[in-house]
């Protein structure tokens, strides 16, 4: 090999570890930045779960207060059956036992539970709005 030949292959190989060093320095980069990003996004993460957290705690606090209200609180007005610790299906069984058809005892309110109810009322000289209130209770359940 002569020396001009001798030159261009040790330039070629400094070439060639040169660019090789730069690749491997932008690979070595991408991966801190890769990791950088990872490590961000993790403590999002965590931040975001802790907001989870404490809204979840937030929301239980408030469910907590809505059933003692709910509890303390007196028979809303939409209610067919106002007395409290009376269900519609003690209602429809004190029908029966009355001798009045509310249909099936299911607990649900329907036409037959309405009429059946409205009917007991005028035979007692009560209002038949079909609403059970404490009179129409002591009367029925009495």
């Amino acid at each position: 090999m002569n020396k001009s030949n001798s030159q261009i292959f040790v330039l070629s190989l400094l070439g060639v570890f040169l660019i090789t060093g730069c690749a491997t320095t932008k690979a070595h980069r991408a991966d801190a930045d890769a990791t950088s990003q990872v490590t961000a996004l993790q403590a999002q993460v965590q931040e975001k779960d802790q907001q989870i957290q404490d809204l979840q705690s937030q929301l239980q606090g408030h469910q907590d207060s809505l059933s003692y209200t709910t509890n303390v609180s007196s028979t809303p007005k939409n209610a067919k059956v106002r007395v409290p610790g009376v269900t519609l299906k003690d209602v429809q069984k004190a029908l029966v036992k009355a001798g009045y058809d509310p249909g099936p005892v299911d607990g649900e309110w329907g036409k037959k539970t309405r009429s059946a109810i409205q009917k007991f009322q005028r035979r007692k000289n009560l209002k038949a709005d079909g609403i059970v209130g404490e009179k129409t209770w002591s009367l029925l359940n009495g």
